[in-house]
């Protein structure tokens, strides 16, 4: 019964840590309200898997992924940065909706193009979020908030659903966000879905010069 508690606390820290708007969340809901569900499920999956490696490292102290981050914090603000304002300039380009295509139009897209795009979505989703020394302290305040911290050390099989714990509870905010969005994409205007996925591109764009700022800021 512990066990289950202790997983069900998981779960609530991995939804929250991943709630905060941030690029991999202005991309899931520029899916969704693309209707391609599927893209923004895949980029929120890589997403929940660095969520699940950086909870692991707050809650059992695994020193060589804290170590990375903390002590190469430069060079990931700047090549996250640098991909940040390509991703938002991305999106800003490609805001208009994609059109609904026919059965004939779909079969006739090759199963390798949706793999290059499912595996760019996960890659993409994972490398943002496993770069981010922001989730490592959030998932140790929100454990150290449950008292998770505080009971250790447990045994092998509590510690693998704590983790995975982690892993559901931001997969299930993700399909929150691509789901909710594609659902209010049937009640959108082209015109309307156009803007919004201006505004999400442009919000990435700034989350990439941000992260330039504190590069800058912190090599002078």
């Amino acid at each position: 019964m512990s066990e289950l508690f202790f997983f069900l606390k998981a779960v609530f820290a991995g939804f929250v840590v991943a709630m905060p708007v941030g690029a991999i969340g202005a991309m899931c809901m520029r899916y969704g309200l693309q209707g391609r569900w599927g893209v923004g499920m895949v980029t929120g999956i890589g997403a929940a898997a660095a969520d699940a490696i950086l909870a692991g490292a707050a809650m059992f102290g695994l020193s060589l992924v804290t170590h990375y981050l903390m002590e190469n914090q430069g060079p990931v603000r700047l090549i996250g940065g640098l991909f940040l304002i390509y991703l938002g300039i991305y999106m800003i380009r490609n805001r208009k909706p994609k059109k609904k295509e026919r059965p004939a139009e779909r079969a006739a897209v090759a199963s390798l193009q949706r793999l290059q795009t499912f595996s760019k979505a996960l890659t993409t989703g994972f490398m943002l979020t496993i770069i981010n020394p922001a989730t490592l302290l959030g998932f140790a305040g929100v454990f150290a908030g449950l008292g998770l911290l505080a009971e250790q050390p447990f045994d092998d099989l509590t510690n693998f659903l704590i983790v995975g714990g982690a892993f559901l509870g931001s997969t299930l905010w993700w399909a929150t966000l691509t789901c909710g969005s594609m659902a209010a994409r049937e009640r959108m205007s082209d015109g309307v879905i156009k803007k919004i996925n201006t505004i999400l591109g442009a919000l990435v764009l700034v989350f990439g010069v941000a992260a330039l700022v504190s590069f800058v800021q912190m090599i002078l």
